[in-house]
């Protein structure tokens, strides 16, 4: 098979088998990526009920979304072949990492919390694994743990596939309960958890025979060996912690995941031994300050800034303070000790920048929050042409400074340059600047820089991805038209064909995907978005999308309280909040999401007075807290600076539903589909018509529809 070309999927290498599938290294040549691609064996393919298992492997991983476990990117079916497209991991097995060297307390603590992490996730979502073993989890040349292997997982509220009688899972970490074949819960997870525990520690596994019932006869009645007898720096307090893990009787484990985390933790504080901190690797690059003659370049000061973040994010070892975050301290006279409490971060970089015509002077410097001191800093002057060197040696500073251990790949990325035209730089630099301030006036200018840029640099990937958002975020916020999302896809394709690790352009492509309905392409593109730049705000809004429109509206929410993790001032995500909030009876949270948009929008509003789409929505906001009276003045006024906007119209439509005006709503409403409007099934579900539903006019409105 290796050679061979399935799908877009050229096969590389075999990288492993199982009895529940082989596994291959391929090249996604649509997408120019490595993944790993495992195949259903053919005499299992046949069969209903093994096909079914795998299926739900892709449905258990797909539905996860966490740091310690492997990306599932899709499911996919050729002729007679059945496959799951992984993301590829580059590194080893724990389990052979185990065998090929023995592991310190401070690593083996590292490993089993991020594992612990990644199943809390699963076990929060109703899934358990059941198959947690060192063979089943990777560990990548970051030292960033990836559980693999979702294929004996067993999903709450599913019926359990597995023939009575039959044990599922590997013998010699299989919990009693699950050797015995009796029903089982999480709890199995955690046990499994303390085989692992035990293994690294000891470099052997605490259950063992030559034959699999001698290995289970071991687990039902015998106890391991002590694994204090086995190696004499081990913690009382750890041995306490393995001993309660691999208790036989589950109701004596630990009960959740997260209650053997706080031990850990604990364990962690008494004995000194500290986690691999992320806070050790932690940065923010604070606001570059204009000092230029010219104010108005205040964007380009911005744009060095946040193309700092953009390439340090690309770096694995290293957890970058997302740019809205780091942003509100633009202009404070906070000092730098405070600002890095308040992120929570060890470094900061700070920096100056003087433009005037085509010169340059860049001053930064990094400094160690904690300590008070500057690490470094240098001033660099030149041309506007020199700023990519500028910006190539600033980066490889603050890896040297951190001490990062760079990937062949991150070694690239920090010297790549995205454009060697100054003038189409400086244009994307202008587009960034005017999307990142979102209204429709903003994005119209926006697009014609970005435009403008690719007409100077054709291969200029990133503002073809800019553009590709720029595109996305007209169709997410003011114009509904497909026509955005054509232009969107086309775009972003282009950006990754130039450029396969642009997270905005993978954002974009989702959205595309997920506007024209394609559910699984949209979902695979936006996990990528996301494990390039896990702050991208975008993205979340999209997966939550993806998970509203399959009426998961639980997970949405979950994605949507990211969003505004991220930015706090993403406000479309607030106003899916309200409804998802609303639709699945969440009062609580409903009413506090309203309270935080009651406060914010205003002094956006006052910043911002000619955004009508973003006055509109606060109406209605302002109507379901009852204060009828602002409602409809904020409402009115809106409409009177937009009156022939499609969109405007069915905001419009959902105040006065809101506000009980319901003729006034069907009259918007129907203007609204006339002036082009066809989001029919959206209208069934939006909430806001729930006033208006059993009107006879709203009914001959939608007849046919």
């Amino acid at each position: 098979m290796i050679g061979e070309t399935i799908l877009h999927y050229k096969i590389l290498e075999k990288l492993g088998e199982g009895g529940m599938g082989v596994v291959y290294k391929a090249e996604d040549t649509k997408l120019k990526r490595e993944v790993a691609i495992k195949f259903l064996p053919k005499y299992i393919s046949a069969n209903e009920e093994e096909r079914k298992r795998f299926e739900i492997e892709a449905q258990a991983a797909a539905a996860l979304n966490h740091p310690n476990i492997s990306t599932i990117h899709s499911i996919e079916d050729s002729d007679s072949e059945v496959f799951i497209v992984m993301e590829y991991i580059d590194g080893p097995e724990l389990k052979k990492k185990i065998e090929s060297e023995k592991l310190s307390i401070k690593e083996t603590l590292d490993i089993i919390e991020q594992i612990a992490k990644g199943l809390l996730t699963a076990h929060q979502k109703g899934i358990i694994h059941r198959d947690i073993k060192s063979s089943n989890i990777m560990i990548t040349n970051s030292g960033q743990v990836k559980i693999m292997d979702f294929g004996l997982a067993k999903v709450k509220g599913t019926t359990l596939i597995t023939k009575i009688g039959l044990t599922i899972g590997t013998a010699a970490y299989m919990s009693p309960e699950q050797a015995r074949s009796e029903s089982i819960d999480h709890r199995t997870d955690i046990w499994s958890m303390g085989v692992i525990l035990y293994e690294m520690l000891s470099g052997k596994l605490p259950f063992r025979g030559d034959f699999e019932q001698a290995i289970i006869y071991s687990i039902l009645n015998e106890e391991p060996e002590s694994i204090s007898s086995i190696r004499k720096d081990i913690p009382v307090k750890l041995e306490q912690i393995i001993q309660k893990l691999l208790n036989k009787n589950p109701n004596l484990r630990y009960q959740s995941v997260d209650e053997l985390l706080k031990e850990l933790k604990e364990l962690r504080n008494k004995t000194g031994v500290q986690a691999k901190s992320e806070i050790d690797k932690t940065i923010a690059v604070l606001p570059f300050e204009n000092i230029s003659p010219d104010k108005e370049t205040d964007y380009f000061a911005d744009g060095l800034a946040e193309e700092l973040i953009i390439t340090l994010s690309r770096i694995k070892e290293v957890s970058v303070v997302a740019r809205t975050n780091s942003m509100r301290f633009k202009g404070t006279n906070k000092d730098i000790s405070t600002i890095g409490r308040e992120l929570g971060v060890r470094y900061i970089m700070a920096g100056s920048v003087r433009k005037f015509k085509d010169d340059l002077r860049i001053s930064v410097q990094m400094i160690e929050v904690n300590k008070g001191i500057q690490l470094w800093g240098e001033t660099y002057k030149g041309k506007l042409a020199d700023i990519f060197d500028i910006q190539e040696k600033v980066s490889k500073e603050i890896a040297d400074t951190m001490m990062l251990k760079l990937s062949p790949v991150e070694k690239v990325e920090l010297t790549k340059k995205p454009t060697l035209n100054a003038e189409a730089f400086d244009c994307y630099l202008r587009g960034r600047n005017f999307l990142l301030n979102r209204t429709k006036n903003n994005l119209d200018f926006a697009i014609l820089l970005f435009q403008k840029a690719v007409e100077l640099d054709s291969r200029f990937a990133s503002a073809y991805a800019g553009l590709g958002e720029a595109y996305g975020a007209m169709y997410r916020d003011f114009d509904r038209q497909e026509t955005w999302l054509d232009k969107a896809l086309e775009v972003s394709l282009k950006a990754l064909m130039y450029d396969s690790s642009l997270s905005e352009a993978y954002a974009s492509l989702g959205l595309a995907y997920f506007g024209k309905n394609e559910l699984d392409q949209a979902l695979t593109a936006t996990r990528k978005a996301i494990e390039l730049d896990p702050n991208n705000s975008n993205a979340y809004w999209i997966l939550s999308r993806i998970y509203h429109s399959t009426d998961r509206d639980k997970e949405a929410i979950e994605a949507l309280e990211k969003v505004v993790s991220i930015n706090p001032n993403f406000f479309t995500a607030y106003d899916d909040l309200e409804m998802y909030c609303e639709r699945i009876g969440d009062i609580q949270k409903y009413n506090n999401v309203l309270q935080t948009v009651i406060s914010i929008v205003p002094k956006y509003l006052i910043q911002h007075p000619e955004d009508t789409y973003r006055r509109m929505a606060y109406a209605v906001t302002l109507a379901k807290v009852g204060k009828t009276i602002e409602a409809k003045m904020e409402g009115e006024k809106a409409l009177d600076l937009s009156p022939d906007d499609t969109i405007m119209m069915y905001y419009g439509a959902c105040l006065y539903a809101r506000l009980g005006e319901k003729k006034e709503a069907i009259r918007l409403l129907g203007d609204s589909i006339k002036s082009g409007y066809e989001n029919y099934e959206w209208i069934k579900r939006d909430p806001d018509f729930n006033s208006i539903r059993n009107e006879p006019s709203y009914i001959e409105l939608m007849k046919d529809k």
